[in-house]
């Protein structure tokens, strides 16, 4: 006989929304009708109480879902190439590389890090997402944390609804960033693009906090912490201050602007990622309640990027 399956979310202030759009944002591999049949079937739960999908999520309200195991999606462990840069009984940090999709959702079920995770460490079927704590966008890379059971995935979920781990990104940008400075935006959905994200005056409360690190030819290597963790939050900010990351077309990045620069304009022909990875993460461990940080510096196409234009900055041929 099979057993159900369990999954259970804690809703934070800024999270508040219609009951079946926060539970296609947590289980995004599920369509919004397949969550909506749940809801009206019962297998959903606000505090304890039978929903509607219109219902609007206030904050701390517990949700509980309970699926049959036959309901679950089997999502194939794959062997993809995975950087493990720690991993103990209870959690797996990943460095993960730009281009690959964090987890598995509706139209894309391969490649995927969680394909890989599962397949790495099969006791991650039994633990939802495959213990994947938070997103990385397709071209970000860096790190990720990843829970290996479910009282590490309970304990870390609550930390990252708390704001209570913290992270910070090195970034290239176009353009010259003078000073350090914080970020103070609201974030939305983009009224027209709506696979973008757009600072808006409705839209949620997020923060950035950007120091500069060191000015590039007509560009800038910047640190970022970001303190809210908005859907696009780092690209959306940095876009707003006329500084868009290097090679994010989507949020303004512009090629010619580097037409001086052969060497940079050549990259750029086979380049489809952009210059913006999560390298730091710092949380209260779920099990030895110490104090854990881990860093991960940026890869070998980052660094390529940084090369060429301290190079043309300082003049240097060679």
């Amino acid at each position: 006989m099979k057993s159900p399956v369990f999954y259970k979310f804690n809703v934070n202030p800024e999270n508040a929304s219609r009951i079946d759009k926060i539970i296609a944002s947590e289980l995004p591999e599920y369509s919004r009708s397949r969550i909506q049949t749940w809801i009206k079937n019962g297998n959903i739960l606000l505090n304890g109480k039978t929903c509607l999908p219109k219902d609007i999520v206030k904050e701390s309200t517990l949700i509980e879902l309970t699926i049959e195991e036959s309901e679950s999606l089997d999502i194939e462990a794959q062997n993809l190439p995975l950087e493990i840069i720690y991993e103990d009984e209870d959690i797996i940090i990943v460095n993960k590389d730009s281009g690959m999709v964090t987890h598995t959702a509706v139209g894309n079920f391969n490649n995927t890090l969680q394909n890989g995770l599962l397949h790495r460490f099969p006791e991650l079927k039994y633990v939802p997402r495959a213990g994947i704590i938070h997103r990385l966008d397709k071209q970000t890379s860096g790190i990720l944390i990843i829970a290996r059971n479910l009282k590490s995935q309970h304990y870390l979920s609550t930390l990252m609804q708390s704001r209570l781990i913290n992270k910070k990104y090195s970034s290239i940008v176009s353009g010259i960033v003078s000073r350090d400075i914080v970020i103070d935006k609201p974030i939305g959905r983009h009224h027209v693009n709506r696979k973008k994200m757009t600072v808006r005056e409705d839209g949620k409360q997020a923060r950035s906090i950007v120091t500069v690190v060191k000015v590039l030819e007509n560009s800038s290597l910047l640190d970022i912490e970001i303190v809210t963790g908005r859907t696009h939050q780092i690209r959306v900010h940095l876009s707003s201050l006329g500084n868009p990351v290097f090679g994010d077309h989507l949020y303004g990045f512009k090629n010619n602007r580097f037409m001086k620069n052969p060497k940079i304009m050549d990259f750029l022909k086979n380049y489809d990622g952009f210059a913006l990875h999560a390298r730091y993460i710092r949380f209260i461990h779920p099990i030895t309640n110490k104090d854990f940080e881990i860093e991960c510096l940026p890869g070998h196409s980052f660094n390529v990027i940084k090369s060429l234009l301290l190079e043309n900055k300082n003049g240097c041929t060679n």
